[in-house]
């Protein structure tokens, strides 16, 4: 019989009772209904969040900042209130852990004590976040709970570009203080640029002064050496001859002893004459010895007369004036090396002192040069500082010395010996005397008498002229011994003098190359200054020139604003579920339809066709059902499509497939197969791209979809729907295809199995009715 016959009955069979006709009509409207049901509502998953309860906590204490009260939590609570992005519900923290246990939220948004405090450390150094804290009861709803966690971070964004605006106004605040206060800096560093100019003339000045006395103060230290050597002499000459000196008081002392004596004994022997005869050539030979001896004495004391006002002179006149000038010189070395010192240190302090002030400032290579010159030169001066003390000490105890000890001394000295001198004058001239005497004792005793008067008489002057050398140069010792020891005092002064000359002049030299430092890095800090004042005054011109408005503040506080464009967009959410809506429908219309129909072999019907009726009569009544899906959908109903006509032929296309499928299922397995292809249409809701894109999926689910019918058709029905993606459109289409001649081969081959078992059953009943 041919297929068209057959597919003639087909129909009839279907149309002859009523039951079967309501039946198929019902099956045709499945995914009319279906479909109609889930694309009729134009409303959107986000549309209605104001009815997600969502808890909000505000237990924010508030704080300070700028002396400003601020309460971050109770502005973001108004906002929330201003708003509808969910359902907000103001709680307490004990109504949102009890409406938590009992599933009343979906999420619990708590801002804690400190949320506010936490605003005012952004600028300190160690600045703490702001936490805001959340409980999502994900159990309730998977998308609700991704859906309020967006909500957060719209939060968190917010909160953001709130507190960066207020950061950003303290910030310009401050660039704006920061001016006046750049501005006051370089009016100072103009000051500063003067006193560096005076200070680099001040140190050229001082530079030049140094250099120029290094020669003087050169032979200073030479001068003090050599002085040092000649009261070295002194002091050693003075204490060899202590000792004549000595012996010259024990001498005059003795001189005077012998003349008491004679003139006791002339005196006792007055009235002896004879005996004065007999004595008498031993007198004129004593006279004579005497009075060359007193000629002797004589001489040399008008030699030591004359030595000690050399001496006197040399003390009054030159050592003692010399030695206060010393002491002068040196005490005015002592206060100018303390006051170079002093400024030495402060030039140092200052230096550190705009150091750290300016720690930006390029202060150049020779900068640390100048702090170390400086810095030795107030080492040098320290201690030229304290050596001048020990140098003007020894001139002070060289002066009072001479001027306390040596000068009265060598005046009593001299004083003494020009006694001495005139004692010995006379005793000279008394021993003359003597001798005539004695000569004219010789002469006869008639002159005795008077010779011996006149003798009494010298010898007392003798006596006395003695007395005075022995008392003078008594004198003359005691002033030796302390001329001797103001010598070794001048001495050992000296050699402080002459130590602390020397360093003075190593001290000289290391400030006249510190000075020259000092002097070339005062240059640099002088033009250092000038270029910080220019630098300040340009800066301090442009930070004034900063005036944000509000617009500005805004922009540095949220500069990016996301403007986006969409392509290929949804009109309604329906429209992205429509490829999977049409897909599903189809199918399950189909797989509803075949319990409708009877896949009994038709009798005289070739298992060709018998597959071609059936396939024929469920492929007409799915492209039927596709047909009434498409007219709800797209003209009732109004669904996105971007290309009707691809539209159209991939329905077809997909409903023929899917007809091939259910064919082949229900005619291997009946209702069998038919509960097979629901499970079927189950296992590819979540794996063919209908909630998820399939490159989301793990790689397993990602290869297994491959091989899924829906995986195609979806992806098909969303190019003819949305993209306009012909290309895509026919490439799924082809895939489809394959499936339908894979599926109708199939079900052929069940067809012609199942032939040949009837036509097997079919001889055994004949036999066994013959």
């Amino acid at each position: 019989m041919k297929v068209s016959g057959l597919l003639s009955a087909e129909f009839a069979k279907l149309a002859a009772s009523k039951t079967i006709l309501f039946s198929v009509i019902a099956a045709l409207l499945v995914p009319v209904v279906y479909g109609g049901v889930l694309l009729s509502a134009t409303w959107g998953p986000y549309d209605n969040l104001s009815n997600l309860p969502v808890a909000v906590v505000n237990d924010d204490n508030g704080a300070i900042s700028n002396g400003q009260p601020i309460n971050v939590g109770d502005e973001l609570v108004k906002n929330l209130k201003e708003g509808n992005a969910l359902g907000w519900k103001f709680v307490s923290s004990a109504q949102a852990l009890k409406g938590m246990e009992k599933n009343d939220y979906y999420m619990v948004i708590q801002i804690p004590e400190d949320f506010s405090q936490r605003v005012t450390t952004v600028l300190d150094p160690d600045p703490k976040k702001l936490k805001i804290e959340y409980i999502q009861n994900e159990g309730l709803n998977f998308l609700a709970s991704q859906v309020t966690k967006t909500a957060t971070e719209r939060i968190r964004e917010q909160l953001a570009n709130t507190i960066t605006e207020q950061y950003t106004a303290t910030v310009f605040s401050g660039l704006q203080d920061a001016s006046g206060g750049i501005g006051k800096a370089s009016e100072g560093s103009a000051k500063l640029a003067d006193g560096t100019t005076q200070l680099r003339e001040g140190t050229a000045k001082l530079n030049e002064s140094v250099s120029g006395k290094k020669g003087d103060i050169a032979k200073l230290a030479d001068g003090a050496s050599r002085l040092k050597d000649g009261t070295g002499q002194l002091a050693s000459t003075l204490a060899t001859k202590q000792n004549d000196i000595t012996k010259l008081a024990d001498g005059t002392k003795q001189l005077k002893d012998g003349t008491g004596q004679l003139l006791e004994k002339l005196n006792g022997s007055a009235s002896n004459v004879s005996r004065l005869a007999d004595g008498s050539m031993q007198l004129h030979d004593g006279a004579v010895r005497l009075k060359d001896g007193t000629s002797q004495v004589l001489a040399g004391l008008q030699k030591a007369q004359a030595g000690s006002k050399e001496l006197r002179d040399g003390v009054n006149e030159r050592l003692v004036p010399g030695s206060r000038k010393v002491a002068d010189g040196t005490g005015k070395l002592k206060a100018g090396s303390a006051k170079l010192a002093a400024g030495a240190e402060k030039l140092v302090a200052g230096l550190e002192q705009y150091r750290k002030v300016n720690p930006t400032v390029e202060v150049g290579p020779y900068y640390q040069q100048i702090v170390d010159g400086a810095k030795e030169i107030s080492a040098g001066l320290d201690s030229m500082s304290v050596k001048s003390v020990a140098l003007n000490e020894g001139a002070v105890k060289v002066a009072d010395g001479a001027e306390e000890n040596l000068a009265p001394g060598t005046a009593a000295l001299y004083n003494g010996l020009s006694q001495l001198a005139a004692g010995q004058a006379k005793v000279h001239q008394g021993a003359s005397k003597l001798e005539t005497g004695a000569g004219q004792i010789a002469d006869g005793n008639a002159k005795v008498n008077d010779g011996w008067n006149a003798l009494i008489s010298g010898v007392t002057r003798l006596d006395s002229g003695a007395a005075k050398i022995s008392d003078g140069n008594a004198a003359v010792d005691d002033g030796w011994k302390k001329l001797s020891a103001g010598a070794s005092k001048i001495d050992n002064g000296m050699g402080q003098v002459s130590s602390g000359t020397s360093s003075v002049n190593d001290g000289w030299k290391k400030l006249s190359a510190g000075t020259e430092k000092l002097n070339d890095g005062a240059g640099k800090v002088n033009d250092g200054s000038q270029k910080l004042s220019t630098g300040l005054q340009s800066g301090a011109e442009k930070m004034g020139g900063l005036s944000p408005h509000e617009k500005n503040i805004k922009m540095f506080s949220s500069p990016v604003e996301l403007e986006g464009k969409k392509v290929n967009g949804y009109e309604h959410y329906r429209d992205s579920t429509a490829p999977y809506v049409l897909s599903l429908g189809i199918f399950v219309g189909i797989l509803v339809l075949s319990l409708f129909m009877n896949f009994n072999k038709p009798p005289f019907a070739s298992p060709i066709s018998w597959f071609a009726v059936k396939f024929l009569t469920l492929g007409t009544l799915a492209i039927l059902q596709a047909i009434l899906m498409l007219i709800v959908a797209f003209v009732i109903l109004g669904v996105q499509v971007s290309n009707p006509a691809a539209l159209i032929m991939f329905t077809f296309v997909a409903s023929l497939t899917f007809a091939a499928i259910v064919l082949f299922l229900a005619s291997f397995g009946g209702n069998i197969g038919r509960f097979i292809a629901l499970a079927f249409i189950v296992m590819q809701l979540s794996i063919t791209g209908a909630n998820l894109p399939v490159e989301m999926l793990p790689e397993n689910l990602r290869a297994l979809s491959g091989f899924l019918p829906f995986t195609y058709s979806i992806a098909g029905f969303r190019s003819v729907l949305t993209l306009n993606d012909l290309g895509g459109a026919f490439a799924n289409m082809g895939i489809l295809g394959v499936y339908l001649t894979a599926f109708a081969l199939l079900s052929l081959a069940v067809f012609i199995v199942k032939s040949k078992a009837h036509h097997g059953d079919f001889k055994k009943r004949e036999e066994v009715s013959q």
